[in-house]
């Protein structure tokens, strides 16, 4: 009688098959990875500022799965999304590599060079234009092409107007939101007294600069210098940008001066105008260039991801006296929906990620992004040191949106140059947001930036 049945003999025979197989580092049912995997990073700044952030992407060639696993040498990254974010100091030198999903031998690399302050961009040109809009009269107003790293080129325009004698100065300025219009027209995204803002600083002896990245010369930039994707900070180069360039030429802003810069030279905006000034003060480095800043009803993105998460999750109190502020960090409605365009394209509906964190709808990563995206990227113990730069701040009794505790969230974290007024803030009396539109807003402003620009 046999020892092994001729059944028993099969089974044997294929139980040795798979110990052969898994000796090999076979499997009976894995599926090697397809021939001719290749995998590319696409294009991407070769510069950071510390703890700001860029969203990487990959192609994969030679198979349908596009799925990639990112990695950092330093800082973080999310291994799905490809959203960097830089460490905190500089400089350092980090690299990035995606990995194939559909073939982990297949991987990528890039280089990211990580700096103190965010890259600046270029002015890759000019032009005078032949007429000049707004209220004020006798400017001379500028078309310029803006191109930033990572982010979509963009126009902005200029609305200068010069003192009758030598200048003592030169004072930016611009409205809210995107900065899409003009200060001094309020037909045109500017405020019904701004021409008394700029009206009352040429007398005293200052160049104006008006910035608008749009209205009332251009209608296809409805979100201005916030039309994404790029998200607020990186966005804020354009500002900045522009300001470096009117710095570093002075006789285009004036021609009848010979002088190597515009010093003294000082800035003045609304809401998300003061944020641009902020940014461009301590993120792009131009604290060395602005003498003077006077941020009003801001700047509202001191902390973006308190402003993009629910009502509850965030409060301060009340520093207005006998205000109507409420003490919420969170954006309105409204207001989410504008720092929504700063992360999609223009035209384009989606993604929605402030509006989603508002609604309770974010995650641990899109925080962290939108903290990175702050003017205080480095949270409640960041200090933010600008000694060449006065600052003062005005704030208004009837604002109810989160521009107050946003900007005193943000005063309470710098440090500015020892000649700032004290205290630096002040709250304006039956004042509503948008200051420049009441004439004791108009009035205050001008009075002092002309008190302290110098």
């Amino acid at each position: 009688m046999p020892i092994f049945n001729w059944k028993q003999v099969v089974l044997l025979v294929i139980f040795a098959s798979l110990l052969i197989l898994t000796a090999c580092g076979g499997s009976s049912n894995s599926t090697p990875p397809p021939a001719g995997v290749s995998l590319s990073i696409a294009a991407a700044p070769s510069t950071i500022g510390a703890g700001a952030n860029y969203q990487y992407s990959a192609t994969v060639s030679g198979t349908t799965d596009q799925g990639v696993a990112w990695k950092a040498s330093a800082g973080t990254i999310d291994s799905n999304s490809g959203v960097f974010i830089a460490p905190s100091t500089a400089p350092a030198t980090v690299t990035i590599t995606a990995t194939a999903a559909a073939d982990a031998s297949k991987f990528a690399t890039a280089t990211v060079s990580v700096q103190a302050t965010d890259p600046l961009g270029t002015v890759n040109s000019y032009t005078q234009l032949q007429s000049c809009s707004g209220s004020v009269p006798n400017g001379t107003c500028f078309s310029m092409a803006i191109s930033c790293p990572g982010v979509a080129d963009l126009s902005a325009y200029l609305k200068v107007n010069n003192p009758q004698g030598a200048p003592v100065g030169t004072v930016l300025l611009n409205t809210g939101t995107g900065g899409n219009g003009l200060y001094d027209d309020p037909t045109a995204g500017g405020y019904d007294f701004g021409q008394n803002v700029v009206q009352s600083l040429i007398l005293a002896g200052y160049n104006t600069v008006q910035i608008s990245f749009g209205a009332p010369f251009n209608d296809n930039q409805k979100s201005g210098w916030l039309q994404g994707p790029g998200g607020p900070r990186r966005l804020a180069c354009r500002y900045a940008t522009v300001a470096d360039w009117v710095y570093n030429n002075p006789k285009v802003v004036n021609p009848g001066v010979s002088v190597a810069n515009s010093k003294p030279m000082c800035a003045t905006g609304n809401s998300g105008g003061s944020a641009a000034i902020a940014y461009a003060a301590f993120e792009y480095g131009l604290d060395s260039e602005l003498a003077m800043i006077e941020p009003t009803s801001g700047p509202v993105m001191s902390r973006i991801d308190q402003g993009c998460s629910p009502c509850s999750a965030s409060v301060v109190g009340n520093v207005c006296a006998n205000s109507s502020n409420v003490p919420n960090m969170c954006y309105l409605d409204a207001d989410a929906k504008i720092i929504d365009e700063a992360y999609r394209p223009a035209g384009a509906t989606t993604p929605t990620l402030c509006s989603d964190g508002l609604n309770n709808h974010a995650n641990a990563s899109l925080t962290a992004q939108f903290l990175s995206d702050s003017i205080l990227y480095g949270g409640s113990t960041q200090n933010l040191n600008m000694p060449n730069t006065i600052l003062k701040q005005l704030l208004a009794d009837e604002d109810t949106s989160n521009a107050v505790p946003q900007a005193t969230t943000w005063e309470g974290q710098v440090t500015p140059s020892s000649s700032s007024p004290s205290p630096r803030f002040a709250c304006l009396a039956n004042v509503d947001h948008d200051i420049p539109s009441f004439s004791a807003g108009a009035t205050q402003i001008a009075a002092d930036v002309i008190a302290n620009c110098h």
